[in-house]
């Protein structure tokens, strides 16, 4: 079957790492993003009636045969019996192309026509020129040939109104030459509502919002404040976790960047483990995520593990986090361990990296 872009509305598959929890991006100690640097998503939206928002809104328009976008831009621009006309998204778009004045943008637009009608005088050098370009006017597409039509149709793999950030952060326990981007979207997207991997080869999407929720935590811990009717990483602080935050960030002022980092690594285990090898399953994906996390910052990487044991369901995060209990629990010979999950903060970050590297091991050596 053929994928089609998420606007279209089919169902974006992911892994989701992050539960709802309390959101504290409205307290006073809220960060100012803006000292963030290109890593970092400002959650503000930006306004898609702007001239690219509009531009994107017709590409849309034009490829998935979606008014969605450009009747929000203006409401009811294109009513429901338009849509019963044949052509009416080429027509509409027409009309668009023929009001834009002459220009770069209006080169542009009358370029996407010809894409979208003349597919076959196009190869794929062409289509990944028109790619990058549009990067320029944060439209992120992907042009794809459908090989069961006839001429094979160009259609969009994906279409997103946003920018894509580089991944800077190496993996710790696995190579990666393939370049990955941290998708942000300016406008809201149902599939871009929690950190995940998302469905493409070459993107993850981090939440904003839930960095900064549990990187406010982190420091509310730090300096003692009551933080048990908080929400980190999903669950209710407790004891252990604080234990693990005060562990991990005693005397350092990266909390938040640490953050950030461990988001990065858990959703980039999930993206290599999927391209390496084709591979999907939740539970093994979640404990490769948790080892690489635990690997790169033992304390860290315990307390989004003491979160997970702490889930009140059974999911995938709790059965990857009691599937690793049960593994140190026999490695060490302490048993005591798989009745009091707690006794694993106690141990040294050494012997806390070469666990979480052995196992992450076992798991990868299944898969080859």
């Amino acid at each position: 079957m053929k994928r089609k872009s998420f606007i279209s509305g089919i169902f974006f598959a992911c892994i989701i790492f992050h539960l709802p929890g309390t959101n504290l991006a409205a307290s006073d100690d809220a960060y100012d993003y803006s000292s963030w640097g290109n890593n970092y998503y400002q959650s503000e939206s930006v306004n898609i009636k702007n001239v690219n928002g509009k531009f994107y809104a017709y590409i849309v328009l034009l490829f998935n045969e979606n008014p969605h976008f450009v009747n929000l831009i203006q409401k009811d621009s294109i009513p429901l019996k338009i849509m019963a006309h044949e052509g009416f998204h080429i027509n509409a778009y027409k009309s668009y192309l023929n009001s834009l004045p002459e220009g770069a943008l209006k080169g542009l637009a009358r370029t996407m026509l010809s894409v979208y009608l003349e597919s076959v005088r196009l190869d794929d050098q062409e289509l990944h020129r028109i790619e990058d370009i549009l990067v320029d006017r944060n439209i992120i597409l992907k042009f794809s040939r459908d090989k069961n039509r006839e001429f094979r149709k160009i259609t969009l793999d994906y279409c997103i109104y946003g920018k894509k950030v580089e991944i800077t952060t190496k993996h710790p326990l696995m190579e990666h030459k393939d370049k990955i981007y941290n998708i942000q979207p300016f406008i809201y997207y149902d599939e871009f509502s929690t950190s995940n991997s998302t469905f493409y080869y070459d993107m993850i999407y981090i939440n904003m919002e839930e960095v900064l929720n549990d990187a406010l935590i982190a420091r509310k811990t730090i300096k003692g404040e009551n933080v048990k009717s908080l929400f980190f990483v999903g669950s209710r602080v407790t004891d252990d976790i604080k234990f693990c935050l005060n562990k991990s960030f005693s005397g350092s002022s990266r909390i938040r960047d640490e953050i950030w980092e461990m988001f990065v690594i858990h959703e980039l285990t999930h993206k290599m483990i999927n391209n390496r090898f084709n591979y999907y399953d939740q539970v093994n994906g979640e404990e490769l995520s948790l080892m690489s996390t635990i690997y790169a910052k033992p304390y860290l990487g315990l307390s989004v593990m003491y979160s997970y044991v702490n889930y009140n369901a059974i999911n995938p995060h709790r059965i990857a986090a009691m599937n690793f209990v049960k593994y140190v629990a026999e490695k060490s010979g302490n048993r005591d361990i798989g009745r009091n999950p707690g006794l694993i903060k106690l141990m040294g970050e050494a012997q806390l990296k070469q666990l979480a590297r052995d196992y992450f091991q076992l798991i990868v050596d299944r898969l080859d």
